[in-house]
């Protein structure tokens, strides 16, 4: 009997854990939307949105707009918008691919990939300000559990939500809880 109580105490306290990271990861988002004005200061002429397309197509080379949008998990249309921008911006470069000359290939010109180094030390630069207060160690650490975290909501769920079941978050009263859609 010990050892159910044990086993139901521990499954509490992990869905009570997982409830506060839920509402750690909603303030989190919130925050990065907050200094979505951060990067409107590094450049007059680029957007978050621009910088990450950049970053896209740094660490992929040449790639097709499609893929560009399903890296970035976004509809086709926002990246053709993007693109435009960046095209006209002399950023990004388009051409056939070699693969079926139907299709094009999207690179960084030079000049992108300049933009892109500036803009991430930048905000590079930003982030270490604000964590230093933390060692080496914590920014390794944290670095490497927010990639964990990444490739794992980024994965479909093994089994889907069983309907009717609920999570009892009656134990958190965070600021961010009471917000929580």
């Amino acid at each position: 009997m010990s050892t159910t109580v044990e086993l139901s105490r521990a499954g509490r306290e992990r869905t009570e854990a997982v409830s506060g990271l839920f509402d750690a990861l909603i303030a989190f988002s919130r925050s990065l939307k907050a200094r979505g004005a951060d990067w409107s200061q590094l450049s007059d002429d680029l957007s978050r949105g621009d910088i990450v397309t950049l970053g896209v197509l740094d660490a992929h080379g040449s790639i097709r707009p499609g893929h560009i949008a399903a890296k970035l998990s976004v509809d086709p249309s926002v990246v053709s918008r993007q693109l435009a921008g960046l095209h006209r911006l002399g950023l990004v470069e388009r051409g056939p691919d070699p693969a079926d000359r139907r299709a094009e290939l999207i690179s960084l010109t030079a000049t992108g990939r300049e933009r892109l180094l500036q803009a991430r030390d930048a905000m590079c630069a930003a982030l270490a300000d604000r964590l230093d207060h933390w060692g080496l160690d914590e920014v390794r650490t944290a670095t490497a559990m927010v990639e964990d975290l990444g490739q794992r909501l980024h994965e479909p769920l093994a089994r889907p939500p069983v309907a009717g079941t609920t999570t009892d978050h009656s134990t958190r009263t965070t600021a961010a809880a009471k917000d929580t859609p």
